[in-house]
């Protein structure tokens, strides 16, 4: 099924079941307009949460970024940190929000900066050790994994995973 997000309380019935994961965002480039960025990053996630929360799903687990802040100046890490604050306050029994570092692995487009970030951060990572630990990039298959470990648990409550966490429960 192919969901339009402009009509998203219409597939309302098929928002059911244990844990729903959130994985939505654009980038700059393919989404120059800030209003419809906010909207693929911010507006779309909110909704399903509280689509989610209305129809007793009991998780939600999101991908937000390293350094959400909804005070930051950036553009992008305030969005991320509006979505994770206006998410927690939906309600929903237990809330995942995985923070990653750099995110590797195959995707559809070519990302130019990506190419020649990937192979820089494979000798860099060995190199960033304790409280730089976080900042080493992390595979999404990596990402995945923790979200579906995570899922697994009956936890409540709201947990905030950063990038090194999210390896460890993988």
């Amino acid at each position: 099924m192919v969901i339009d997000f402009e009509k998203l309380n219409e597939y309302e019935q098929f928002i059911t079941g244990h844990a729903l994961f959130c994985c939505l965002g654009s980038t700059q480039k393919k989404t120059p307009d800030l209003k419809v960025y906010y909207k693929i990053d911010h507006d779309y996630p909110l909704q399903l949460a509280q689509l989610a929360f209305k129809n007793g799903v009991e998780q939600y687990h999101l991908i937000s970024a390293m350094g959400a802040n909804s005070g930051a100046s950036n553009f992008y890490l305030k969005t991320k940190g509006e979505t994770e604050e206006d998410i927690i306050q939906t309600g929903v029994n237990c809330l995942h929000i995985y923070r990653p570092a750099f995110l590797t692995g195959d995707r559809q487009e070519y990302r130019f900066a990506e190419k020649l970030l990937t192979p820089f951060m494979a000798i860099i990572n060995p190199l960033l050790i304790g409280g730089l630990k976080k900042y080493r990039s992390i595979p999404a298959q990596t990402v995945a994994q923790a979200m579906y470990n995570e899922s697994l648990k009956n936890d409540e409550g709201v947990f905030i995973h950063p990038s090194d966490n999210i390896k460890q429960l993988a």
